[in-house]
């Protein structure tokens, strides 16, 4: 991947914070990032798997990020501590900026209600919409599609990108990324009996989103049944999470796709959960805590906590029961055995 950025390799070492080693010409124009396999001469790569060092000895790259020194990569190496953090870093320094083809200010088929107050600064897409007595702060681009609904408050340097729906009266920080599909504030799942009818309970609450935070595609936020649903500082949402009436979810939490967060739960600082994980509502995940792929958390559990399996458990304990479950074929052909070896002790 590419753009019209371009700038020496060794530029690129200082603005990663890497040691340049094994190159003979830092003056080399780099004008791209790309993967081991598919990098050119005026690339820069990764390596921070050793499984994939094959490719690293065969690669055209400019140059490879890496970890430690190694005599045995031919071309250019940018060593440092983090290679993945560097490669972030890297990649950043080529992202495409998109903003030029954003209308320059509101496009004319954009809806934008008289009491609404945008910042000059903000670019509204075509066929946008958005309602009476929001506030949107400086430098934001609202995509083609968008339509924020009444009363809504929208922070600076955010982007929303197409056909996300912002219901009434919810709140993004400084800095929000919300991305195509994403549906923010609308009813969470509350509903009473009278026989057997369904009475829906009215959602009053509202959706809190703060500072630097990234939410992916097709994710649903509901609303606070009362109060906010909230999400804290730095956290990042993959693709298709859904997280329901008044779930709070703490600081520089990452949460991967298809995770379900049912409603009242409480999610703790810098939890990691991953693909598929469920949980039950009304209960507390403890600060940094890892969450496994497809764990059926049905409890609460206390900060640092480890878990995995279906119900979730320690991580350890979900392994010895998995160990001893592939074990029982082999235990039940011994015990077959020794049954064959020992007198039958029925009376004849």
């Amino acid at each position: 991947m590419s753009n019209n950025s371009a700038m020496t390799l060794g530029e690129m070492a200082e603005k990663i914070g890497a040691i340049l080693v094994h190159t003979p010409n830092p003056a080399i124009t780099i004008t791209g990032v790309s993967g081991l396999d598919s990098a050119h001469p005026s690339h820069i790569s990764f390596l921070s798997n050793p499984k994939y060092l094959p490719e690293a000895k065969n690669t055209r790259a400019g140059a490879v990020i890496v970890q430690k020194e190694m005599a045995d990569l031919t071309c250019p190496q940018l060593v440092v501590d983090n290679p993945y953090l560097a490669w972030a870093k890297a990649v950043a320094l080529f992202a495409p900026d998109r903003s030029p083809f954003l209308s320059a200010g509101i496009h004319p088929t954009a809806v934008v209600h008289s009491s609404a107050l945008l910042h000059p600064s903000v670019q509204v897409g075509a066929r946008a919409v958005i309602g009476s007595g929001t506030i949107i702060g400086e430098n934001c681009r609202i995509h083609p599609g968008v339509v924020i609904e009444e009363n809504c408050r929208i922070g600076s340097h955010c982007e929303i990108h197409p056909n996300t729906v912002l219901h009434y009266n919810c709140t993004l920080g400084n800095r929000v990324t919300v991305w195509s599909g994403t549906v923010i504030g609308s009813y969470g799942f509350g509903y009473a009996q009278e026989g057997d009818t369904f009475i829906r309970i009215h959602q009053l609450g509202t959706v809190l989103i703060e500072d630097d935070v990234d939410i992916g595609a097709n994710v649903t936020i509901d609303r606070g049944a009362t109060g906010p649903t909230r999400i804290r500082r730095g956290t990042k949402i993959d693709n298709l999470v859904h997280l329901a009436h008044n779930v709070q979810v703490g600081e520089d939490c990452a949460i991967t796709a298809q995770v379900g967060v049912s409603g009242s739960t409480h999610i703790g600082n810098r939890v990691k959960i991953g693909g598929q994980a469920g949980f039950v509502g009304h209960i507390n995940i403890g600060d940094d805590s890892f969450v496994g792929a497809k764990a059926g958390v049905s409890k609460s559990f206390p900060e640092k906590s480890n878990i995995t399996g279906y119900p979730a458990r320690p991580f350890m304990e979900t392994r010895r029961s998995e160990a001893m479950v592939a074990k029982l074929p082999d235990i039940l052909k011994r015990l077959d055995a020794l049954e064959k070896q020992t007198p039958s002790s029925q009376p004849q």
